[in-house]
């Protein structure tokens, strides 16, 4: 299989898993593993601090000894993660899980990305990001409805399969994954904290010498604060400060809704697709301006609408430009950086972005229970404006005609020879 199918397949595959086991996970550490309120925040939060704390380490491993062998272990110990979380019904197990989970997530965060940029080339990396996230929203859907499904036999069923599913896969990646376009380091032999020093360093370096990916990671953190709000508020206001149509429970009506959201946004991923040209970075830049004002425009609506109708629509709004975003982001950052340091910059932009959740939750939970839960989503919305303007001085003070290595030796703004 050619790199380009193989990064849609885990694409796809991957989105279908991870909606499979997460989708009422929530439901299943109530109910099944008996947890109470604090104890879901607190998996919750060291899920996020695992995260945060592993991304620069498993970001050097990947530049060090390779992007496929920790797409291939990240795989393995995410299947693993979901098997302890789903046959182990207790707390402690359910911290070990999701640790083990977390610590795999990181590995393929970032080092997939960057191995696609590698394998497939600049000429059609932009369509696989593009074309990958449009599987991944379907893939989405098919683990929701797989998730409603097996839930009515067992709420570990879901989590078991989505087990099984990532296992597979990452067994397949150990046989199927090519690596051609990586190169190891020179023979050094510096011991993994130097090579670690030195990598962030050297992407320390990159950041000071191209101050626009500065300007996207200040925009990262404050998308990181007003998404972790959003999550955990919008939901609980539809069941308790709006008032849903009888026809269906709440549980169905929220489930409908995270369908039509995925399903809308591959529509919404395909146009932006064509928009989305990995040579032309101020463009992109621009895009992303330009969806992250609607992103921010919409989570506020939602948290001011007092209607069922406008209420819907702003959160549909929200949802559908959030998938969608993802794909453009991560074009943007191709684009801006180099073979050698590109998955360190990845996990760099992944631990910003968790940063950003873990500090974002509390700020806009306290105004959603002191205040309401409206002005508590209107928060999080608040923390994504400063979003907007770091993209938009991103785009700003992006050259027209800025040149940026690219994996196949030519540079961004300058047309293949």
């Amino acid at each position: 299989m050619s790199a380009y199918r193989l990064f849609l397949v885990l694409s796809g595959v991957g989105a279908f898993a991870g909606n499979a086991a997460f989708t009422l996970n929530l439901v299943y550490q109530s109910q099944v593993v008996g947890l109470g309120p604090w104890q879901l925040v607190l998996v919750g939060t060291v899920m996020e601090l695992v995260c945060c704390a592993a991304q620069v380490p498993t970001g050097v491993i990947a530049d060090r000894y390779g992007r496929r062998r920790s797409v291939v272990v990240g795989q393995l110990l995410m299947g693993l993660g979901l098997l302890l979380w789903g046959l182990v019904p207790t707390y402690v197990a359910l911290l070990a899980a999701n640790a083990v989970w977390a610590v795999g997530a990181v590995c393929v965060d970032g080092a997939l990305e960057a191995w696609a940029a590698d394998e497939i080339g600049a000429a059609r990396v932009g369509r696989a990001f593009v074309r990958a996230g449009q599987l991944a929203q379907v893939g989405t859907v098919l683990g929701i409805a797989a998730a409603v499904a097996l839930a009515g036999v067992d709420l570990a069923a879901p989590i078991l399969v989505g087990a099984a599913t990532t296992l597979a896969l990452g067994v397949t990646l150990a046989v199927a994954m090519p690596e051609r376009g990586w190169s190891p380091p020179a023979a050094g032999q510096r011991s993994i904290v130097g090579s670690m020093r030195a990598h962030l360093v050297a992407t320390a370096g990159v950041v000071r010498r191209h101050r626009v990916l500065g300007y996207v990671l200040a925009g990262t953190l404050f998308l990181g604060l007003g998404s972790e709000g959003f999550d955990r508020l919008a939901q609980p206001r539809f069941v308790t400060e709006l008032t849903l149509p009888g026809t269906l429970t709440p549980p169905v009506w929220l489930g409908a809704f995270a369908v039509v959201a995925a399903f809308g946004a591959v529509p919404l991923t395909g146009l932006l697709g064509r928009l989305v040209d990995v040579t032309r970075p101020r463009r992109v830049a621009r895009l992303l301006v330009a969806v992250q004002a609607a992103t921010a425009g919409s989570v506020i609506c939602f948290g001011l609408a007092d209607g069922i109708g406008p209420a819907v629509a702003a959160y549909l709004a929200a949802a559908v430009l959030r998938h969608a975003a993802a794909p453009v982001l991560n074009a943007w950052l191709v684009a801006n950086t180099s073979s050698g340091t590109r998955a360190t910059v990845f996990s760099i932009w992944s631990q910003v972005d968790a940063a950003g959740q873990i500090a974002g939750g509390p700020p806009a939970g306290w105004v959603g229970q002191r205040v309401s839960l409206g002005a508590g989503v209107v928060t999080a919305g608040a923390f994504l404006v400063p979003a907007v303007f770091w993209f938009a001085v991103a785009a700003r003070r992006h050259p027209a005609d800025v040149e940026v290595a690219m994996p196949d030796g030519t540079c961004a703004g300058q047309p293949a020879a």
